[in-house]
């Protein structure tokens, strides 16, 4: 079975069920295939051929999930792009992956046409939600295309999406995922999670993660029906679970304790929701406790990446217990076990396997598992090393098979259910005349999991101050990535080999907390 397979599956089974809904506008099963075979043969005319690479840089919308599913059966991988990314780094998304088209919604059309200049691949641009006068307009593609299934063969192998995430080196990597990989997460997420046609999903994180998209796909491959929202508050997220009877959303921690917050929370009919699956970041155990009384509903966790399109574990609601043993309560610290398709293992630095309860680094395998890293050979064949997939997440498992997240061998920082690298963010502050050190870490947020904080070694007579170097980051990077606070320090501790010692850096931040992440 392949991703493309799934709309007309769908409109054979279901064809008058209603595959999405977005705001006033309700797509049934039957039309969305057709909308999707008009679109598929619409990139196909513009000159593309089967490899080429689309771009999309949209909030949540109808046309988004049109967009995946159209170019699966056009035989076109899709880049989704982070509309929170800066000019420079959607400039080099695009221009990294060689996309020859960019659908966009019309708030992003003065970033667009700032960074198209850069773009030598792109040959054309597409308004979803709004015409202009001298660009394409997605609805003209649609309605000017023929109806019939696209006569492209389609393999496993071939890539479906492209989707970029945090590098390293401060340059993001392309993740390359097959038909083989999304439809093996889509069988681990519908076993799992125990997806039926008659549920309603609601995509409340943005499409551009793996993490909605594997639940977008996930749900129409069982014939269920999609809810986009374009942004989330806690009233619109309440709202729209009230009006569509949604029974299944994805939200991540920050957002959970937002609803928590919110002082009408009681007002709202909230009894159609089932399930709130949770992820992206540790969700702090008061909180949880605080949300599985309040909301009334099960909760399950997912913990994955975008190289296994996500699921990795789930830490199922029979394993969120508020008055239970002393195991019970642990595990729900836990990221739970290994969905059904793969294959975890905790390792030391040569790769064998530790004893039960020590700590070393998750691996794992499966047919989710990327076909690997956008033109990046060597970090390929590095991260799946032996056919495994390392996450570089340190965790520990029980004896039933329970995985303990407790620290990351990558220094990277999640907030907000966004990857950060510190890196990126160090090279910024290094650009500033002033600087002469800066290290930047995770410290413990209990709304965004963690904030970004750096240490900074001024420059002997230096007068920079902390106001100075927000600014200069803020300049520099995309808003999220930018520190929330900076410390001056006099020196960085260092190893014999002058390496940063971040570990020690973060001990005094995390030094009451169980889990470093």
């Amino acid at each position: 079975m392949l991703i493309s397979d799934i709309p007309r599956k769908n409109a054979r089974l279901y064809p008058d069920r209603v595959a999405l809904i977005d705001g006033d506008v309700r797509i049934t099963f039957s039309e969305f295939n057709v909308r999707v075979n008009r679109l598929a043969h619409a990139i196909l005319n513009l000159g593309l051929n089967k490899g080429d690479r689309v771009a999309v840089l949209s909030e949540n919308i109808y046309q988004y999930v049109e967009l995946y599913f159209a170019c699966a059966k056009a035989g076109i991988p899709l880049v989704p792009l982070n509309f929170r990314s800066n000019s420079e780094e959607l400039s080099y998304i695009i221009d990294d992956s060689n996309a020859k088209l960019v659908f966009f919604r019309s708030k992003y059309l003065p970033i667009v046409q700032e960074i198209i200049t850069r773009c030598p691949s792109v040959t054309g641009l597409i308004g979803m939600n709004q015409e202009f006068s001298d660009l394409l307009f997605y609805e003209d593609l649609i309605k000017n295309s023929a109806p019939a299934e696209p006569d492209v063969k389609i393999e496993e192998d071939d890539i479906v999406v492209l989707g970029y995430t945090g590098g390293t080196t401060g340059r993001p990597k392309g993740v390359m995922t097959t038909h083989k990989n999304l439809v093996s997460s889509c069988f681990n997420a519908v076993v799992g999670i125990g997806i039926k046609p008659e549920m309603i999903y609601l995509n409340v994180p943005p499409l551009f993660h793996a993490g909605d998209a594997m639940a977008m796909f996930a749900f129409a491959f069982m014939g269920a029906t999609n809810v986009t929202l374009s942004a989330f508050n806690p009233e619109a997220v309440m709202k729209t679970i009230e009006q569509q009877r949604v029974t299944h959303a994805l939200l991540v921690p920050a957002m959970i304790l937002a609803i928590l917050r919110y002082p009408q929370l009681s007002d709202f009919n909230l009894k159609s929701l089932e399930c709130i699956i949770y992820g992206t970041a540790p969700m702090p155990m008061e909180p949880l406790r605080k949300a599985i009384r309040i909301l009334q509903c099960k909760f399950l966790q997912v913990y994955g990446a975008t190289e296994t399109f996500v699921p990795i574990s789930l830490l199922l609601p029979e394993d969120h217990v508020l008055e239970g043993t002393p195991e019970q309560t642990r595990r729900m610290s836990s990221a739970g076990r290994e969905v059904i398709g793969v294959e975890a293992m905790i390792v030391d630095d040569d790769d064998e396997e530790v004893p039960i309860g020590n700590m070393g680094e998750v691996i794992v395998r499966g047919d989710n598992v990327m076909k690997g890293y956008w033109r990046l050979p060597e970090l390929t064949s590095e991260t799946l090393c032996n056919g495994w997939y390392h996450t570089g997440d340190i965790g520990k498992m029980d004896g039933d098979r329970y995985i303990y997240i407790v620290d990351r061998k990558k220094d990277m920082i999640i907030s907000g259910g966004e990857n950060i690298y510190p890196q990126e963010i160090e090279d910024v502050l290094f650009q500033h005349s002033e600087v002469a050190e800066a290290a930047v870490i995770g410290i413990p947020d209990d709304n965004w999991g963690e904030a970004i904080k750096a240490l900074v070694v001024k420059k002997t007579g230096s007068t920079v101050t902390e106001a100075d170097l927000l600014e200069h980051c803020k300049q520099n990077l995309a808003s999220f990535k930018k520190p929330r606070s900076i410390d001056f320090v006099n020196d960085l501790p260092r190893s014999t080999a002058g390496k940063v010692l971040k570990y020690e850096i973060r001990a005094q931040y995390w030094c009451n907390r169980d889990r470093k992440v």
